[in-house]
């Protein structure tokens, strides 16, 4: 089986063979810089910001720098999607960060600068990283403000990075979206599993009219996306829910990058230079990838879910339409008639 970092070379279009790498005086593959130039990079071209808290006398920060941080594939990854910034948690300069000014707390060496104390959350412990995503404005704060405290090898980080990277929190928590990892890019067995399920490629789907049988699960996905796979190979493999998609679902795998022209409610929709033209139109005005779509019968939009969505989620979704539950009443209802019961037995 391709050892899973691999896949990072499938998302950035690069290889070890063309890409020339050379390590900082730490060892460090990473192109790091301060958290202020960080913010003000994510200020006007948002990415995700990964922030290394450190301290000069940490044997184990150090070591990450030139492990974790040395790991071509995982550097490559950092460098062209986040932007990575490095904070001395016991340094002296007054720093800034969403408004608010954060000084050293005391003249000693040693002595925690307010800032770490406080993104920290009083936990000093070193190294840390967090990890932040989707700036709202409005609320001056990170939709994503993730910790993880404690040395991160290669094998640890990566989840974490795709997690945040493609939006997974949306829909996951971190620990669950690691073990549904595991099992897509570890377990042979969940991936054999995967390949068995009969998908209808959407050309043929959406070019061929319908027999007005099932309802649809349009799984829209490219070969780089990671949780794409992750999302193929564990959700739509679940043992607990693989025969009930396979009755109540048509499963039509539909490739953002397609060049293909597809027939949808009367209108051609061809390739687009990067992504699917129908791609809006089945995203309600927007699209995310992965997306999970959900037609009627007659191939009607129901509902779009942007981003990854977990095996407990996809069993959510596939009742509340598979079992009409969606015409009778509201989701906010049948999550409580759904745990409601659960909760009783």
């Amino acid at each position: 089986m391709v050892h899973r970092l691999l896949l990072f070379f499938l998302f950035v279009g690069f290889s070890l063979r063309t890409t020339a790498q050379t390590p900082d005086a730490e060892g460090s593959l990473v192109k790091w810089m301060t958290l202020q130039e960080a913010l003000e990079k994510n200020s006007k071209q948002p990415r995700p910001i990964i922030l290394d808290f450190y301290t000069d006398w940490c044997g184990w920060c150090k070591h990450m720098m030139k492990t974790t941080y040395a790991n071509p594939g995982i550097a490559q990854y950092i460098n062209t999607n986040f932007y990575p910034a490095k904070f001395n948690a016991e340094g002296k300069d007054t720093i800034e960060f969403l408004g608010k000014k954060y000084l050293p707390s005391g003249p000693e060496p040693k002595a925690p600068h307010e800032l770490a104390v406080e993104l920290l959350k009083g936990q000093l412990m070193y190294p840390s990283t967090l990890f932040l995503n989707g700036f709202e404005p409005e609320k001056n704060a990170f939709r994503l403000n993730m910790l993880a405290p404690g040395y991160l090898d290669a094998q640890k980080i990566e989840p974490i990075l795709v997690y945040t990277l493609e939006n997974a929190f949306r829909n996951a928590s971190i620990d669950d979206f690691r073990d549904q990892y595991q099992k897509a890019f570890y377990d042979s067995t969940v991936e054999q599993t995967s390949r068995t399920l009969p998908w209808i490629d959407a050309r043929s789907f959406f070019n061929n009219p319908n027999d007005g049988k099932k309802k649809s699960l349009v799984f829209i996905n490219t070969e780089w996306c990671n949780s794409c796979k992750v999302m193929g190979r564990a959700s739509f493999s679940w043992d607990s829910l693989r025969t009930y998609l396979l009755d109540k679902f048509n499963l039509v795998g539909f490739n953002a990058e397609s060049k293909d022209t597809m027939l949808y409610q009367g209108k051609a929709y061809p390739g687009g230079k990067q992504f699917h033209s129908l791609l809006p139109v089945l995203g309600k005005n927007g699209f995310a990838i992965p997306m999970l779509c959900v037609l009627d019968e007659q191939g009607q939009l129901l509902d779009a879910i942007p981003s990854y969505v977990s095996p407990w989620f996809l069993r959510d979704i596939a009742h509340f339409y598979g079992d009409d539950f969606y015409r009778k009443g509201s989701w906010v209802e049948y999550q409580a008639v759904r745990y409601g019961k659960k909760s009783e037995q």
